[in-house]
């Protein structure tokens, strides 16, 4: 019997949760039912809806009590988080989440607690943790003892009114750049401190604008590596950077996102290219959770992804209040 899967939101992020299932169906074919799309757009709503051929709703909550789905994917914008998980959940309908899961700490351990208790699988969209570059870097650094790192996401602003807006995106560091903060993680573990300094002034033409331009986010993680994350969105036209150096005694890893990592050692230098279909792999392991119910395979369900959410938002306190910011 089919899946019934729903989708919540139907913006750039639904359409693209969208676009992920029907790779997943063409693939398996009657494996996966779209039952329907709740967006509070009805125009939206009504047009993804029209290409998922199911029904429409401007009610997450009339969605779930009328078409019974077994799991969603959630994509809408970091502050529109209320009750779209808690709600699934508590009718024990499995969840996927795009990242951030939510903008603030509160709001997303409220969601976890909710999940915990309800049982239901959960994963978080950090799709490059199935990255096949990613998997090889963390080969090359298992066993070897690192001093540091430096992460990056170095570009432009993205054009959505609410991403210049801190109370609605977080900042960059919490919606773009906390896919390298996750990366972090995934390769060096838990955290214990974070400290950071942010600057701002020269977006002033941009309305409606209080996020930084930049950051530089210092995390000392407890097996002792010391990393230090930044992120601009002040550039333009001008080449960016994003991904991840990591430094051992004999050994540096150089990722570049979703491309390509750099593997040197003494007197030898190997370049592995992405390969893999990273962001089907993540909707795939999801999926394949669900119908089994086996979740061990998932790389970030919703209560590791708090965590990783939990960086960022510790830089920003710090940079708040000058202060370095200790974790658990």
């Amino acid at each position: 019997m089919a899946t019934r899967v729903a989708l919540v939101g139907a913006g750039g992020i639904g359409g693209y949760h969208f676009d992920q299932l029907r790779k997943y169906i063409g693939e398996h074919p009657g494996t996966v039912e779209l039952v329907g799309v709740a967006d509070v757009a009805e125009e939206r709503a009504a047009e993804l809806a029209r290409r998922a051929g199911c029904a429409a709703y401007t009610s997450h909550v009339e969605m779930y009590e009328r078409e019974k789905p077994q799991a969603i994917f959630v994509g809408i914008p970091p502050f529109a988080h209320n009750d779209q998980e808690t709600a699934a959940a508590e009718r024990g309908i499995h969840i996927f989440v795009q990242k951030p899961p939510a903008v603030t700490l509160a709001k997303a351990r409220e969601i976890e607690a909710v999940i915990a208790r309800s049982g239901v699988i959960s994963a978080v969209g950090f799709q490059d943790r199935y990255l096949d570059v990613v998997d090889e870097a963390r080969q090359a650094l298992a066993g070897k003892r690192v001093g540091l790192a430096m992460g990056y996401w170095m570009g432009g602003m993205p054009g959505v009114p609410w991403w210049r807006v801190r109370a609605q995106s977080g900042g960059q560091a919490v919606e773009q750049t906390i896919h390298i903060f996750d990366t972090a993680r995934y390769l060096f573990g838990e955290a214990e401190t974070v400290t950071g300094a942010a600057t701002a002034g020269l977006m002033t033409e941009v309305p409606n604008y209080d996020v930084d331009d930049a950051s530089a986010m210092t995390i000392h993680f407890a097996n002792g590596v010391l990393c230090t994350i930044f992120s601009a969105c002040y550039l333009r036209g001008a080449p960016g950077k994003a991904g991840l150096d990591v430094y051992g005694q004999d050994l540096r890893v150089e990722y570049s996102l979703r491309s390509r990592v750099r593997i040197s050692r003494r007197g030898e230098t190997r370049e592995v290219e992405h390969r893999n279909d990273n962001d089907l792999d993540c909707v795939r392991t999801f999926l394949e959770a669900v119908q089994s119910g086996d979740r061990s395979a998932i790389r970030s369900p919703y209560a590791d992804a708090v965590k990783s959410l939990e960086l960022p938002l510790a830089g920003h306190a710090s940079v708040d209040s000058g202060r370095v910011v200790q974790l658990g």
